[in-house]
């Protein structure tokens, strides 16, 4: 079973500078976003964008970086001229592996 994560209006940590390919999928209209984030964390991500989405909006998203994928269901938790930011709400538990290498190896750089 995936854990679910609780959404945030705010990062709960400090967010780490990381540029990968993400693809965002709102998952009403069905609107997709192909975008490069500009920093991570283990509960969310900034996405450099000139059409963010609205507030609360429901997203799927898929971050691609050095050859291993993170998809995730999220939420638009901010939203600005530059982009947005996106609160993770469940990631299965392969996806959360991956996602703690990345941060783990943005940590010790």
């Amino acid at each position: 079973m995936e854990p679910a994560l609780k959404f945030a209006r705010r990062p709960r940590e400090l967010r780490k500078p990381f540029v990968a390919a993400i693809v965002i999928t709102d998952v009403v209209s069905e609107r997709q976003i192909s975008a490069h984030t500009s920093n991570l964390s283990l509960h969310g991500c900034f996405v450099s964008t000139p059409t963010p989405l609205n507030l609360g909006v429901k997203v799927q998203i898929t971050i691609v970086y050095a050859g291993a994928k993170v998809v995730a269901s999220g939420r638009v938790a901010s939203a600005c001229a530059d982009g947005m930011g996106i609160a993770f709400t469940k990631i299965e538990q392969h996806n959360q592996t991956v996602l703690e290498r990345w941060i783990s190896d943005l940590r010790s750089n």
